[in-house]
């Protein structure tokens, strides 16, 4: 792959987004733009699943696109185009007292962002390949500080550049490690010590506990639009590069390095949803999901590596093919979260759950869109949550049938059901506090729906959401061979999966026939139902304080991590004061994980910054021996053909 061949259409869509007038005809220019790629981006991102021969060369849609690369070209496509039509509804709002030059920069900045996964799911090259890797951090950078007059915002934004580029310098060294990347691109040969830097490298990325400390800062920091394009596809150009190392992995090196993915995966998985479940901030409840997620996409590939090690091509197809089943999913469904919670954001004002409540009746088709796509993070039967979980258990309780793996897919299993019942209780919250039940503060009770653009982007990924259930397994499972280059087996799992899916439709079916029934017998024999008031213990007008909080629902959950991860904010009561004026109490859940990690790199950065500081003596002739030796320590490696 060039750079240029795409280069010059990203210039082109930038400047034509400066020059157009006005915030929103700015995104519109934008979402023109990204519209066109994407279109591009899935018809090249399927043709090169299903017709891998037809895309070489330069004959291809994308040239340089292969198989497991189209996968991520069509996740791409479809979070982006929803993403930037929603960001012309939302921006003329959001961006109020900014300049024309300031959302031209935001616009171009996404333009760019979404180009540059194109071009990092397309690279053939290391050179390349690291040319989109930065331009897309670059990019998201600057679109995650667009309210950079907020210090949080200011403060998220510094720390996702600073571990970012950390990770840039562990991408450099993996990929010197194996002779400039030839094993990455190649396919075979990735050596233990190389795949350990690249997998530091994209795990930074992607956020693999523990180095997710960025995620759920940057992901609230950012405006909505941008949290859904970098949550449901960016992060998972680092699951995209972990997945095609493990592909290149030397024989001896699989079982070891799976035994590793499948360790961190199930590690992340737990702790991200346990962590998303004492959230009461709505978007940081979203970004912990994603934790969560990139560790079941990880469960998977680290199954499907210990199923090459052992050439068991059934459980490499059940690990591979359920990763990949999930990074599809997961760009549906989380988008549209995410994009749902900035309605709510722009509507009712507040990201804290305990300040929303009753915005089903105010935000009836935000709520209904928010509902499906948490019916299918809950991996509800006939929504394509289903499919890619069902396939890792059909792979684990597989494996353990046939007597392989037998102690490491029993921990799957559990970490895996483990998973879903936490996250089945997280969005149960994240929906029922606040769309259920009453207003629990006046910006909540004056909430009102969101525009039709944004409503419309919404509904986006709805298709992905309904008919990805059929269609993806098809692109995946059916094409194993082109994507991790192992045996079809897909046709007893697809049997399985339906024979579940059509039981489940029809319980829900026979359930609906019979409230039919029963309204339809009501009406025949003219029955007037009564409606009295629920009885509530003597309390004849309920209000916002008898209702469930985000913080009481888990309640038990939250003392898991101790007292040590929340902070208090209390205001005393004076003595002198007779007439006691109105009191708070709140608590801020901290990730005391993150703060570990970060502490311990601070402080050996404080150390050798420490150590180096001997060099700066303010002399001038100091600093010219300085200047000197290196001059020589040059000629002496140049000398010795070192350099």
């Amino acid at each position: 792959m060039t750079i240029g061949d795409i280069f010059p259409f990203l210039t082109l869509g930038s400047l034509l987004v400066f020059a157009a007038p006005g915030t929103r005809f700015k995104g519109i220019t934008a979402a023109v733009v990204i519209a066109a790629g994407a279109v591009v981006a899935a018809i090249a991102g399927v043709t090169a699943i299903v017709l891998p021969e037809a895309t070489g060369g330069s004959t291809g849609w994308l040239p340089g696109l292969d198989a497991l690369g189209g996968v991520f070209a069509l996740a791409v496509a479809v979070s982006g185009t929803a993403c930037a039509v929603y960001a012309v509804g939302y921006m003329p709002g959001h961006a109020k007292g900014k300049s024309g030059a300031q959302t031209g920069l935001h616009f171009a900045s996404l333009v760019t962002l979404f180009y540059s996964m194109l071009g990092v799911v397309r690279a053939t090259d290391a050179y390349g390949f690291l040319f989109w890797w930065e331009l897309m951090t670059l990019s998201s950078f600057v679109l995650v500080m667009f309210d950079a007059q907020r210090k949080e915002v200011l403060h998220a934004a510094a720390g996702y550049l600073v571990l970012m580029h950390i990770g840039f310098f562990m991408l450099l060294g993996g990929f010197a490690a194996t002779e400039g990347g030839t094993a990455f691109f190649a396919g075979q040969g990735m050596t233990v010590p190389a795949f350990l830097l690249l997998l530091a490298g994209f795990g930074m990325k992607a956020g693999i506990f523990p180095l997710h400390m960025w995620l759920p800062v940057a992901h609230p920091a950012a405006p909505s639009h941008v949290s859904a394009l970098m949550s449901g596809v960016m992060i998972k150009m680092g699951v995209y590069g972990i997945l095609r190392a493990a592909l290149a992995l030397t024989p001896e090196a699989l079982a070891a390095m799976g035994a590793l993915i499948f360790a961190l995966g199930a590690v992340t998985a737990v702790f991200g949803i346990a962590r998303a479940a004492v959230q009461t901030d709505l978007k940081r409840l979203l970004a912990y999901s994603s934790v969560e997620n990139i560790g079941i996409v990880c469960i998977g590939i680290g199954l499907g590596t210990l199923g090459r090690s052992m050439g068991s091509d059934f459980i490499a197809y059940a690990g591979f093919g359920g990763a990949l089943l999930h990074v599809l999913g997961h760009a549906n469904y989380k988008t549209m979260l995410f994009l749902g919670a900035g309605s709510v954001v722009a509507a009712a004002h507040h990201r804290d759950m305990n300040r929303l409540g009753g915005l089903m009746r105010r935000m009836p088709v935000t709520g209904t869109l928010f509902l499906l796509a948490t019916l299918a993070i809950c991996t509800a039967p006939g929504l394509v949550g289903f499919t890619s979980e069902f396939v890792l258990f059909d792979g684990l309780f597989g494996a353990v049938a046939r007597g392989e793996l037998v102690a490491a897919s029993a921990a799957g299993i559990v970490a895996l059901a483990l998973t879903g019942g936490l996250t089945l209780m997280t969005f149960t919250k994240a929906f029922g506090i606040t769309f259920l039940g009453n207003p629990r503060s006046c910006a909540a009770r004056d909430a009102r729906e969101a525009n039709a653009t944004m409503l419309a982007a919404q509904a986006l990924p709805l298709g992905g959401i309904l008919a990805g259930t059929v269609l993806y397994p098809y692109l995946v499972l059916e094409n194993a061979d082109a994507l991790f280059g192992v045996r079809y087996y897909a046709i007893p799992a697809i049997d399985t999966m339906i024979t579940v899916e059509w039981i489940m439709g029809g319980l829900a079916l026979f359930s609906g026939l019979l409230l039919g029934l029963k309204r339809w017998l009501n009406r025949r024999a003219s029955a007037v139902p009564l409606r009295r008031p629920t009885w509530g213990c003597a309390f004849t007008a309920p209000n916002k304080r008898m209702q469930y909080t985000a913080s009481s629902y888990n309640r038990e959950l939250q003392t898991m991590w101790g007292e040590r991860g929340a902070e208090r904010q209390v205001r005393e009561l004076a003595e002198e004061e007779i007439f006691p004026a109105g009191h708070t109490f709140s608590t801020e859940d901290k990730d005391s994980t993150a703060r570990a990690v970060t502490r311990w790199f601070a402080g050996g950065l404080r150390r050798w910054t420490a150590r180096l500081a001997l060099f700066q003596t303010g002399k001038t002739n100091h600093y010219v021996l300085h200047a000197l030796v290196l001059l020589i320590l040059i000629l002496v490696l140049s000398l010795c053909g070192a350099l």
